[in-house]
């Protein structure tokens, strides 16, 4: 009885241990972004988790905006980074009242980097118009800036201040 007791204890230890070691607290989602399609993946449809729904269905690796309203300098933030083995999301948002990380800022992220539909051949008009619609910025902005690289490492910077 006592050695059961013991075995038992010793279990509750080590599944506590390993539990907590697979609890962090970096905010960093962790997606398959190497395209592996092998038949063994798991399958998971929640919003910025699904390892075969990379940046690359966005048509960059990374994009970053920051928007000036004539009330406050950076009022809209956004920096998304597809790295090798991870995906990186930043969203803040001051008039919405957002600042977000992680797979909570993909979450908002992904329906609105899905309505851009850029393309490298794009011109800056064109690119600066999807992203206005896309993320519900009124025209009264003072300064918008946007990069962009897309999956072939190219960069574009667009810089539009009124």
């Amino acid at each position: 009885m006592k050695s059961k007791k013991k075995l038992i204890v010793a279990s509750l230890m080590l599944s506590s241990a390993i539990v907590l070691g697979a609890c962090g607290d970096k905010d960093e989602i962790t997606k398959d972004v190497t395209n592996n399609n092998t038949s063994n993946d798991i399958e998971d449809t929640a919003p910025g988790e699904n390892p075969a729904d990379t940046g690359d269905s966005f048509g960059f690796r990374k994009f970053e905006l920051e928007v000036d309203t004539p009330e406050q300098e950076d009022a809209i933030t956004v920096n998304y980074e597809e790295e090798k083995d991870s995906t990186d999301a930043e969203y803040t948002n001051t008039p919405e009242n957002l600042n977000l990380t992680g797979d909570e800022a993909m979450a908002q992220l992904e329906p609105l980097l899905h309505k851009l539909k850029f393309e490298p051949e794009m011109s800056d008009e064109v690119i600066t118009e999807r992203v206005l619609k896309a993320f519900g910025i009124e025209d009264t902005y003072k300064k918008i800036e946007i990069e962009i690289i897309w999956l072939n490492d190219e960069k574009k910077e667009i810089e539009v201040v009124k």
